[in-house]
């Protein structure tokens, strides 16, 4: 069992992980020096789609999205959407993999193969994954505060520096804040992408529901504040231009290499919370063929998702420029047919076999 508390830091790490490396850059590019509503904006829209699968679990108490759909669409047809949401979380899982790669070559470690990255990382996700649910609530714990301070002591610490209002300017005139609240460029990702989660939500001890709204609301206005420290920092015209703008704000501030190297610990930041999102995808595409199969032993299962997952990570996009045209173009499509509508359909076959039975069993009430 993990506690709310431990399921809202998880949510939160979970939203921020590559949304940080993927999405500053081409949100700040599209939506100038007002990209920082946008994710309080798709954050709103996401909390309203999260409402859906809380309904979704509390019409199933105990039962995960894979046990779920076993006990609303029977065991063949729940296994083989099932199934689906296995190769959607591990393809999920191969895309981050290979956004914290390009990560690592385009920064520190230029010369090493992608491949040591993914392995690396699959094997210790993998290792934390069978401990279970309570062992990868606890990391996040612990590692939560260690993330947080460094983080935003090191922003502020920028911001003393090279802070500029005028970096905002212009305000938007009244008909740019329709096309501003039209953008829904952070809905499916990040935002649809918590569907994970939900293999989690029944082990929380109580009020998860609250928890995953909670956490959802963390993030939004966590990436929001992100980006308003980077346009106040960089401005729109420098920031959209750099691959990976909350690494080079980082680099610039100077406390002195003799007491710290900054960018190395904000490095390692980036990469745990890219590590937090890879354990949740991990252990809930592992929980799936668990349940669907019920194995003796785990590691088989463990040892092929590493393979799977590595291969994803590999071959899933070519370059940037190819992934960015994919995440403009299908993103919010592909995350709303596993985030919106499967579970859409899903409640609505779950309310209407309860009043079905519910009328069976008032017709035999009578009938006595």
């Amino acid at each position: 069992m993990i506690s709310r508390w431990q399921f809202t830091l998880l949510i939160n790490n979970f939203l921020l992980g590559t949304t940080l490396f993927v999405s500053i850059q081409a949100l700040i590019q599209q939506t100038q020096q007002h990209a920082w509503i946008i994710p309080l904006w798709n954050g709103c829209l996401g909390l309203i789609v999260s409402v859906l699968w809380i309904l979704l679990m509390r019409a199933h108490p105990g039962k995960t999205l894979a046990q779920i759909l076993q006990e609303v669409w029977s065991r063949p047809v729940g296994t083989a959407i099932a199934l689906l949401y296995f190769f959607h979380f591990s393809s999920i899982a191969g895309w981050v993999l290979h956004n914290m790669s390009d990560f690592m070559n385009g920064t520190i470690m230029r010369d090493t193969p992608k491949s040591v990255f993914h392995i690396m990382f699959l094997i210790v996700a993998c290792y934390t994954v069978a401990q279970g649910a309570e062992g990868v609530a606890r990391l996040n714990q612990l590692v939560t505060p260690f993330l947080f301070l460094p983080f935003w002591f090191v922003l502020l610490l920028a911001a003393t520096i090279n802070w500029n209002w005028e970096r905002f300017l212009p305000v938007y005139p009244n008909e740019g804040w329709s096309s501003l609240f039209g953008n829904f460029a952070m809905l499916g990702y990040p935002f649809m992408e918590t569907i994970a989660l939900t293999m989690l939500y029944p082990y929380v001890k109580r009020s998860p529901g609250r928890a995953m709204v909670w956490g959802i609301g963390m993030a939004a206005v966590s990436i929001s504040a992100i980006l308003f420290m980077i346009i106040g920092l960089m401005g729109v015209e420098r920031a959209s231009r750099l691959t990976f703008p909350v690494y080079t704000v980082v680099q610039e501030v100077d406390i002195g290499e003799t007491i710290v190297n900054v960018q190395s610990i904000i490095s390692v930041v980036l990469l745990i919370l890219i590590f937090i999102k890879l354990q949740v995808l991990i252990y809930g595409a592992h929980n799936i063929l668990q349940q669907m199969f019920r194995p003796k032993t785990q590691w088989p299962h463990l040892l092929a998702l590493t393979i799977l997952v590595s291969a994803l990570a590999v071959s899933i996009y070519e370059n940037g420029v190819q992934n960015g045209e994919f995440i403009k173009q299908y993103l919010n499509l592909y995350f709303s047919f596993y985030g919106f509508f499967l579970p859409s359909l899903l409640l609505l076959s779950t309310w209407l076999k309860n009043a079905y039975r519910r009328r069976n069993h008032g017709n035999q009430r009578r009938g006595r």
